[in-house]
C-alpha cells in the first residue's frame, strides 16, 4: 500500500499508509517539500496501518533534515513498530531527550 503525507498549512503533516523500504523514499521527497515552507513541523502517524524498520529510518531522516536546516520537528502517535525498533537499537530514550516526540 502506498504512502502519503498531507499538510493542513500549518506546519503539522499527516502519515497515512505502509512505512516500507518501497513506500518511504516517495514520502522523504513529499517531506522534503512540505518542510521547505515551515520552521516548526509536526509530523502525525496515527493514520500509518503498518511499517517495517524503514518507519523509523524516515523518523530519523527526517529530523536529520529538519535539523540541518535549523528548523524543529516532532513526532506524534508513533506507531508500536517504530518504538519497539527503536528499543531494539537502543536509542529509544534518545528519541525522547532530543524533543522528537509530541
Amino acid at each position: 500500500e502506498a504512502v502519503s503525507a498531507t499538510e493542513d498549512g500549518r506546519g503539522r503533516f499527516l502519515v497515512s499508509g505502509t512505512l516500507g523500504f518501497d513506500t518511504v523514499p516517495e514520502l522523504m521527497k513529499q517531506a522534503k517539500r512540505m518542510f521547505a515552507s515551515v520552521d516548526n513541523a509536526v509530523v502525525d502517524f496515527s493514520a500509518v496501518d503498518g511499517c517495517n524498520s524503514a518507519g523509523l529510518a524516515v523518523m530519523l531522516e527526517m529530523a536529520r533534515v529538519m535539523h540541518q536546516q535549523q528548523k524543529s520537528i516532532c513526532f506524534r502517535s508513533l506507531p508500536h513498530q517504530i518504538h519497539t525498533f527503536a528499543r531494539a537499537y537502543g536509542i529509544e530514550d534518545e528519541l525522547s531527550q532530543a524533543d522528537l516526540l509530541c
